[in-house]
């Protein structure tokens, strides 16, 4: 028999080493895994908001771009005139560039600008430190272009005497995207090796090890692969995606291990099944939480949340699948430790003591109760300037570029209210109103409008000969590229203002800001008519960031409380593991909100995911009080039951927690806030399920016993 089995567990092996071999091989032909990030890749094609964005798109067409400052000791001197015509003539010649506006390509001269009231909004800073050159790129621009620009940047800058730096949207989603591919290169892979040492620490076994990586690479392989066939693309939350597959694995390998190494004299083949068998209920309870969970982000109307939603369903079958037909293989190749040494393993003895155990309770609780206050506190609507580092070079230099004229676009298209045209003296002169009413909001760095515009072809000296009407059709004459036609519809009743937004110093929501930009236009004698711009769909975001926290939360507790008495059968237990799993969101978000730390769209995750960590140890627990008869046995099975799970518990969200330590060290800070806001959460459930879980399931169970 024995040589049977032998003769077996190298044959499963071989069929798990050609199946991790296939993932892989299939994983490195067809998955790509550059993600796809614009400034409307937050949305799907069928939100309001963009098609919103997009009707204005198609009565006023534009070209996106980029806007790049540049400073300079005196910007009225000859030498700085000459280098920047020099730096224009070479960015004009960079592939995806279209058209080219700057001090040097439009007014041709700094002081001409300055005393120009349509260029120096455009062009010059407010304080006549610096002026802007506006590249606008072509419709399908090469993938190497914002590199090309960052190259010519480098080649023309001269430190204070001429110091370029960059802006504009498409050079902060490059940048974001550009961070999300290092961070999935690097700190995904550091994640691993980490998580690989600490469970070689805590099992001292090298099969458990790789059984672990190799079942947790092979979910990583095998939900890629099922998302690629799918035809879903990479997205900005893809290396959270990865990261969280991994854990999902690792998480339920430390269950089973675990259960595996209690299984005292049986023979190998015997105990690594027994392990599975109790295992695997409540690993399968585990998933169809978590899926679930997931599931509630698939209907919302964010597109990198909704992928996450699609992307964990997937990742959470594949990651059931990998621990229980993967792993098993590798601990048949693993030696269990002796019983005597499972009496003194890691946490058998700590959290049985009644001291610690009412330490920590107080702890938690303590903490819950001063984060609750923080809950009212918390940014969903983070400025985009908190995507990068401070005191980094693309930090410093976007704050330049915000504070000297804005760098988020808005856009808004308005009418008279009375419907009347535009292209006439009254029409002129209420739309100039709204011009200054508009600059004037504090929120408001740059005003880009028709009427600034027609005030600067006003200062020619024939126009003084022409009615307004002339003036505009001019405008929109293929001589002057149809300037016009940018800001004015086709029957002139409804024209469009380009607003560059401020995101630095901003306290009041961007939907707040709109709105009252808005009633600014009303009350100058406007209707609006159609909102847009990346502004809008920021504060959108916002909006719908908030909306999913709340009712993901609330959803998976509501599903888990469902789960959660299939699991134990009773509904006092089921109170008990809901209420402690309800904590978790409830500190990390309202430890977010306390210590003011952005909850952005990639890091707002983490309390889902972190409520699942919660999920999985209370599951666990509450089945080794069910295997153990409770709640008709005697109280003294809780105890059992804790110091039997107590080892897996420890370990997973120690593990977790310590895995993810390595992300607080990354350079891109929505990153950095993922990984720390996991590390909080691993810890606080991995003591609320061993301590407060048996607590509040002893108070509830024994009134019933009482009475």
């Amino acid at each position: 028999m024995g040589s049977f089995f032998n003769s077996l567990k190298y044959r499963l092996m071989a069929v798990v080493l050609i199946v991790i071999a296939i993932l892989a091989g299939l994983f490195l032909r067809y998955v790509d895994l550059h993600p796809e990030v614009t400034p409307e890749f937050f949305f799907g094609s069928n939100d309001p908001e963009l098609i919103q964005s997009a009707r204005i798109h198609e009565q006023f067409p534009s070209d996106e771009f980029l806007v790049i400052s540049v400073a300079g000791r005196d910007i009225f001197s000859p030498q700085y005139y000459e280098r920047l015509v020099q730096f224009s003539a070479n960015l004009a010649e960079i592939p995806g560039i279209s058209r080219l506006v700057s001090v040097a390509t439009g007014p041709e001269s700094v002081k001409t600008a300055s005393e120009s009231p349509f260029w120096r909004s455009l062009l010059v800073s407010g304080d006549n430190s610096a002026t802007l050159v506006i590249a606008f790129l072509s419709s399908s621009p090469p993938p190497d272009l914002i590199s090309e620009v960052e190259a010519a940047a480098r080649l023309f800058d001269e430190g204070d005497a001429f110091r370029i730096r960059l802006s504009g949207m498409p050079y902060i989603v490059e940048q974001i995207r550009q961070s999300l591919v290092r961070d999935f290169k690097y700190f995904s892979t550091a994640a691993v090796v980490i998580f690989a040492g600490l469970l070689l620490l805590v099992f001292r076994s090298v099969g458990i090890v790789l059984g672990a990586c190799a079942s947790g690479v092979s979910a990583v392989f095998l939900t890629l692969l099922i998302l690629g066939a799918f035809g879903l693309p990479v997205g900005i939350l893809t290396a959270n995606l990865a990261t969280i597959v991994f854990v999902l694995v690792q998480s339920q390998v430390i269950y089973l291990t675990a259960n595996w190494r209690i299984q005292g004299g049986n023979p190998e083949p015997v105990a690594v099944w027994r392990a599975m068998s109790e295992t695997f209920r409540a690993s399968f309870w585990c998933m169809v939480t978590t899926l679930l969970g997931f599931a509630t982000l698939v209907n919302v109307a964010a597109e990198p949340l909704r992928q996450l939603g699609e992307g964990g369903i997937v990742g959470s079958v594949a990651a059931l699948l990998c621990v229980f037909l993967i792993f098993p293989v590798f601990l048949l190749f693993s030696r269990r430790p002796s019983p005597k040494k499972m009496k003194t393993a890691p946490g058998n003895g700590i959290i049985s003591s009644k001291p610690v155990r009412y330490v920590s309770v107080a702890g938690l609780l303590l903490i819950v109760f001063a984060a609750v206050p923080g809950l009212l506190r918390i940014n969903t609507d983070p400025s985009l300037l908190t995507y990068f580092e401070k005191g980094s070079e693309i930090h410093d230099g976007l704050v330049f570029v915000d504070e000297n004229g804005g760098s988020s676009p808005l856009e808004l298209v308005v009418r008279l209210k009375d419907g009347g045209r535009l292209d006439t003296e009254a029409g002129y002169n209420a739309m100039w109103q709204l011009h200054e009413k508009l600059q004037e909001d504090p929120n408001v760095g740059t005003v880009i409008s028709l009427p600034a515009l027609l005030a600067e072809a006003n200062s020619h000296p024939l126009a003084y000969f022409l009615p307004w009407r002339e003036i505009v059709s001019l405008l929109s004459l293929g001589i002057n590229d149809h300037v016009a036609e940018n800001f004015l519809n086709e029957d002139r009743t409804q024209v469009l203002y380009i607003l560059r937004m401020k995101e630095s110093g901003r306290e009041a929501a961007r939907n707040f800001v709109t709105d009252r930009l808005q009633n600014i236009a009303v009350d100058a004698g406007f209707e609006p008519v159609l909102t847009g711009g990346v502004y809008m769909l920021q504060g959108r975001l916002a909006d719908l960031v908030s909306r999913s926290l709340v009712m993901g939360v609330i959803g998976l507790l509501a599903l888990f409380f469902a789960i959660a008495w299939i699991v134990s059968r009773s509904l006092r237990i089921t109170f008990a593991m809901t209420l402690t799993s309800a904590l978790v969101p409830i500190t990390i978000l309202g430890g977010a909100g306390w210590f003011r730390v952005p909850v952005d769209i990639i890091s707002a995750p983490a309390a889902s995911v972190c409520t699942g960590i919660a999920v999985d140890a209370l599951i666990h627990l509450a089945a080794a009080f069910r295997r153990h008869g409770f709640p008709a046995a005697d109280f003294g099975v809780i105890s059992i039951a804790v110091r039997e799970q107590a080892l897996g518990i420890l370990v997973s969200s120690g593990v977790i927690a310590i895995g993810f330590l390595i992300f607080l060290i990354s350079a891109f800070p929505p990153t950095t806030r993922f990984g720390g806001e996991i590390v909080l959460g691993a810890v606080f459930s991995g003591l609320a399920a061993l301590t407060l879980f048996p607590m509040l399931t002893r108070i509830l169970v024994s009134r019933v016993k009482v009475e």
